[in-house]
């Protein structure tokens, strides 16, 4: 099946802008959006912390908090340590290009430890559907860490198509989301799959982007061409109005 059947459930958005650069997991986001968004949540930041820091370029006054229970000083220091020595391995031989990309490896991590201990909050949980000591819940992660005030936290997520539970919370918690980005990822087997997901958020979301790694899925013929996860970016319907 063809993907860009799947623009069909677009609705109009004029002041959409590109927050992060393509190739960096950026997301296209309501403009409008933006300056009323008070809490960003990103969950399993990664790769994606460029996009926080983007958005946070954008509205200086935006709390970021980054969920990840993986990220820590020890994690990165170790990952750094074994990048370093692949650097120096490739160096020694002669491949100079992939000495620079692990020395590149090297040097995302640090400044991605680095941004979210000076400039914003990290929280070493795993969202799931319960709170203990390990895990949290995007409802107790939103009461604690967002903004209660009417559409004023957006949230930036990495899921699957069958992460019902926290599909369910989404819908649950619209009142205090103005924005909701999602990576889908692993990529299922059919558009069908993708659009039964965006009909279920569409009870109070409005779907404004659908995109892979910043290019328009009328650009792909199907979902075996993707080379990235599935960009979605659905904005508040109280927004829309």
């Amino acid at each position: 099946m063809e993907i860009n059947k799947l623009q069909r459930h677009l609705s109009q958005c004029s002041d959409l802008v590109r927050v992060g650069e393509p190739h960096e997991r950026g997301h296209l986001i309501p403009a409008r959006a933006i300056l009323k968004t008070k809490t960003l949540l990103s969950l399993g930041v990664n790769e994606n912390w460029r996009f926080d820091k983007a958005f946070q370029a954008l509205n200086p006054d935006c709390k970021v908090v980054a969920v990840d229970h993986k990220l820590s000083l020890s994690s990165v220091l170790s990952e750094a340590f074994g990048s370093g020595l692949k650097s120096l391995q490739s160096a020694l031989k002669g491949k100079l290009k992939q000495s620079k990309l692990h020395a590149q490896t090297i040097l995302n991590r640090v400044l991605l430890y680095t941004f979210y201990s000076s400039h914003t909050r990290l929280v070493r949980r795993r969202v799931s559907n319960q709170t203990n000591e390990l895990d949290i819940s995007l409802e107790t992660l939103i009461a604690v860490y967002g903004t209660l005030d009417d559409n004023a936290t957006m949230l930036n997520i990495t899921m699957g198509c069958e992460q019902s539970h926290l599909l369910e919370d989404i819908i649950s918690l619209q009142d205090m989301l103005s924005v909701v980005t999602i990576e889908l990822s692993p990529l299922p087997e059919s558009t069908c799959q993708v659009e039964g997901f965006i009909d279920r958020m569409s009870t109070c979301f409005d779907i404004v982007n659908v995109s892979s790694n910043g290019v328009e899925v009328d650009q792909v013929n199907t979902m075996e061409s993707l080379e990235a996860p599935l960009e979605l970016t659905f904005m508040n319907k109280r927004l829309s109005s």
